[in-house]
């Protein structure tokens, strides 16, 4: 098994926001700060990123090890693996690790890095994959929401059914067929409802 000492130079911490991402290039063999930075979390300012980084890194053997990859990261994610530099997803360290040293985004770059150095490169959490595993995600995470929502509005329909006489006893929650009926409901020019 090789370590991620072995087989890489440098190792890149990435503590990735909204607008902003800040990197901090780590020696492997020393473990040494090599350079700090932010850039802009936009494809131009990803570009400049990865200038950055194979300046400071000397274009030699880099892994970049990314918070949150599918979220905020996910735009540097598939830059850096554009310029074939291997990434790393790594989940933000325990609040313990900085309780001493304070807290700020190049601290956590440069611990996003450092978690990665003693770990062998088969044992790396690989970034979610891209494509249908993603969309899938995406599927399943609109799903998960409608279905809250559909819920939420049962719940609304059967207060409201419960709030006024309307001629139609809900228990709890209203049933397809009680609603079906409600959805037939028209309102005449009178104000009174219609079946």
């Amino acid at each position: 098994m090789v370590s991620v000492v072995e087989a890489f130079d440098y190792v890149v911490g990435v503590d990735t926001h909204a607008r902003t991402h800040t990197y901090c290039l780590i020696q492997t063999r020393t473990g040494a700060v090599i350079d700090s930075a932010q850039f802009p979390a936009s494809k131009p300012g990803n570009e400049r990123a990865i200038s950055w980084i194979q300046r400071r890194g000397n274009n030699s053997s880099i892994l970049a090890a990314v918070e949150g990859t599918a979220s905020y990261g996910a735009g540097i994610t598939a830059s850096l693996r554009r310029a074939s530099i291997e990434v790393a997803e790594v989940r933000p360290g325990p609040k313990r690790e900085h309780a001493h040293a304070g807290k700020s985004d190049t601290i956590d770059a440069e611990s996003a890095a450092r978690r990665v150095l003693g770990i062998n490169v088969e044992s790396l959490a690989q970034p979610r994959a891209s494509g249908d595993r993603a969309t899938l995600r995406v599927l399943l995470a609109a799903r998960s929401l409608i279905d809250q929502q559909r819920t939420a509005n049962r719940n609304a329909l059967t207060a409201l059914l419960r709030s006024f006489e309307l001629g139609i006893d809900v228990p709890p929650p209203a049933k397809d067929e009680q609603i079906s009926v409600i959805a037939k409901w028209r309102i005449s020019g009178s104000s009174q409802i219609r079946v």
